[in-house]
């Protein structure tokens, strides 16, 4: 949720402007005149920059009614509910088909191969070396990260990881059903923040991760009904065999095992019932299994009876595993919640930046948006240490709380923070003049309110709050809440004081973005990038500029391959050359956490590497999210939502 977004004062901005992180860079040089439609969220606005602004041509679709686009006023509401919306649904919350599990993302509709299945980008939160805290380990929030490769934030942390709301938190894992990917070089975008920290009260107080990755794993498709699973590694499974006392078979295993029973199902056929000696030669093949340690998950993925052979030929071990993993349509609309309520798009409030859509009308008292939850101990959120690495670059330390904070509810008097993790809700928007939704728990079975009745120390994830139509919400309409009177008053507080901050404590340096300088020097392909020994010492690039190239491990020097446009990581520029109309570049890669072994010396020299290959990248505790001065409040809700025995403070 937009921390920046407060209804009754309006600061001025200089605006966000986004970069694509891609392979293929989109042109976003038009100017077009804006209009206040949802038309720019809803079918332009998507994966383009903030500070392009987008009007609706009478030649393109119309996805809204004529009179929408008709004057400069905001949208009015449909006369019909069926004009234009649909009571369908893409994707469903609903009980996981693996038992103890939790919730899990039911499919909607069909999708196809390789189809992005959740469209609307998702707010992606890195964490700030979070494991140097003692309290993070073991900590229902440590189950849900993924590495900060995976959405391109390497660069913010040595030791940094990313909460990716939605898919990335919902979605339940099976090594034998995975049929979700993530797209590793489209569908990420980086905000470069603020232009100038001096005036930009909203320096740092937001996310600069936004992604929309997730779509079918190739060769798949996902039918209507099917639970959708993302693919956690193996090694996400096998380190917690012990701990849950289980055996996890991995996709090769599911194979294999499906091989064994086809070819017993093949000595079957023909017969009517099973025999004894049947049993008995299906079973010492379990045990066969069993006693060899390289085949035991092969083992625990048969069916331990033969009767069921028959059946497990035709549908595989794997979906025999979890028979309830594909449901039907009526079973998720009366069991699950729909998560296509809300869109992300530019926000109706003045200087708010992005915000929630609602994607049809919904009357008073409508469930908008399920919400669950995961309990996070306020002191977990605290950065205590930097680096050394930190505390010698020319920006100061930094917040001394995550911005993970600024999307969490929580109550000034109790230790207890709440993250919300589905789909867009992390958008809504603070109004404390009209609101027109609000917070509260759910009643659904699915909620385990069992944690009501236990210390803050004790909550264990499974709660499900409900963002709920405060007044009757038009198709189009942007969803608010009332975020409380404490941020307020905090907001209101950094508001004042900002600029005295800022300029009492801060040297002019440290409020130029070193984002624009990356840009600028980005932008400029022709111009040759400095090496390091013979010119960069005597002519450095501006402060917390770094070079990093694309490249994989390797051991010993080789020559760049196209194939190596993927992983970024920091590189010392060694040598150029002039050829083919072009500068080439050899360069030494340095080590980092998904190269982890590598080693800064000769034996890591790449060469041959093409200027496109190169990016000037903002160094690790130097982009807006460690600005000094970054508002940091959680989101406050209602006095009664928090039971007493969770008031600790």
């Amino acid at each position: 949720m937009n921390s920046n977004t407060y209804a009754s004062y309006s600061t001025t901005t200089t605006g966000h402007n986004i970069i694509m992180l891609s392979e293929t860079y989109s042109d976003f040089s038009s100017t077009v005149v804006i209009r206040n439609d949802p038309l720019f969220y809803l079918e332009q606005r998507q994966g383009i920059p903030d500070h392009v602004v987008v009007s609706s041509p009478s030649n393109s679709p119309r996805i809204f009614p004529q009179r929408w686009y008709d004057n400069d006023d905001p949208p009015q509401s449909p006369t019909h509910n069926n004009e234009i919306e649909t009571e369908s649904c893409s994707l469903y919350m609903a009980e996981s088909s693996i038992p103890n599990s939790g919730l899990g993302i039911f499919a909607g509709k069909d999708f196809v191969q390789d189809e992005i299945v959740d469209p609307s980008p998702q707010a992606v939160i890195p964490l700030i070396d979070i494991q140097s805290n003692l309290l993070y380990s073991g900590s229902v929030l440590s189950d849900y990260p993924w590495s900060a490769w995976s959405q391109d934030a390497q660069f913010e942390s040595p030791s940094g990881n990313v909460l990716y709301p939605n898919l990335g938190m919902l979605a339940n894992s099976h090594l034998g059903l995975a049929n979700l990917n993530q797209n590793v070089k489209v569908g990420k975008w980086r905000s470069m923040g603020s232009d100038d920290r001096s005036v930009d009260v909203s320096t740092g107080a937001n996310t600069l991760y936004h992604a929309s990755t997730f779509k079918v794993a190739s060769e798949k498709t996902i039918g209507i009904g099917e639970e959708i699973f993302a693919d956690y590694g193996v090694n996400y499974f096998h380190h917690r065999e012990e701990k849950f006392q289980m055996v996890f078979p991995t996709a090769d295993n599911y194979q294999e095992a499906d091989e064994i029973v086809r070819d017993f199902a093949k000595r079957l056929q023909g017969k009517d019932e099973f025999t004894v000696e049947d049993e008995e030669e299906w079973k010492n093949i379990i045990l066969k299994l069993e006693e060899d340690t390289d085949k035991i998950r092969v083992a625990f993925a048969l069916p331990d009876s033969v009767e069921d052979i028959r059946y497990v030929a035709e549908v595989g071990t794997a979906r025999y595993s979890i028979p309830e993993s594909v449901r039907s349509i009526e079973w998720l609309q009366e069991n699950g919640f729909c998560l296509d309520n809300l869109r992300v798009g530019k926000s109706s409030i003045p200087y708010a930046g992005n915000g929630a859509f609602a994607m049809k009308s919904m009357k008073e008292g409508a469930i908008v948006a399920p919400m669950p939850v995961i309990p996070i101990p306020r002191s977990i959120l605290n950065i205590e240490t930097k680096s050394t690495n930190a505390q010698q670059h020319s920006s100061p330390l930094g917040p001394n709380k995550q911005l993970l904070l600024n999307y969490c509810f929580g109550h000034k008097n109790s230790s207890l923070l709440f993250f919300p993790y589905s789909s867009s809700v992390h958008f809504v928007n603070h109004n404390e003049i009209d609101p027109n939704a609000y917070i509260r728990w759910s009643d659904s079975h699915l909620s385990k309110t069992d944690n009501f009745n236990v210390p803050p120390n004790q909550v264990h994830s499974g709660l499900l709050m409900e963002l709920v139509a405060l007044r009757d919400i038009q198709l189009g309409e942007e969803v608010t809440i009332d975020y409380g009177i404490h941020w307020s008053q905090a907001w209101d507080d950094h508001v004042s004081h900002y600029q005295d901050l800022v300029v009492d404590n801060n040297r002019i340096d440290n409020n130029i973005n070193p984002a624009l300088w990356a840009k600028e020097l980005n932008d400029n392909l022709q111009k040759p990038i400095r090496t390091v020994k013979e010119e960069q010492e005597g002519h450095p690039y501006p402060p917390c500029i770094r070079t990093a190239c694309h490249s994989q491990e390797h051991n010993g020097t080789y020559v760049y391959t196209r194939q190596d446009f993927e992983n970024l990581r920091y590189c010392h520029i060694q040598h150029r050359v002039w050829k083919a109309n072009q500068y080439w570049y050899d360069a030494k890669m340095e080590p980092s956490e998904f190269h982890g072994q590598s080693k800064l010396d000769d034996e890591d020299l790449v060469t041959d590497i093409p200027r496109y290959a190169i990016r000037f990248v903002v160094e690790e505790y130097c982009s807006d999210l460690h600005f000094p001065f970054a508002f940091r409040h959680e989101i406050g809700v209602p006095d009664d939502l928090y039971p007493d025995l969770w008031m600790d403070f």
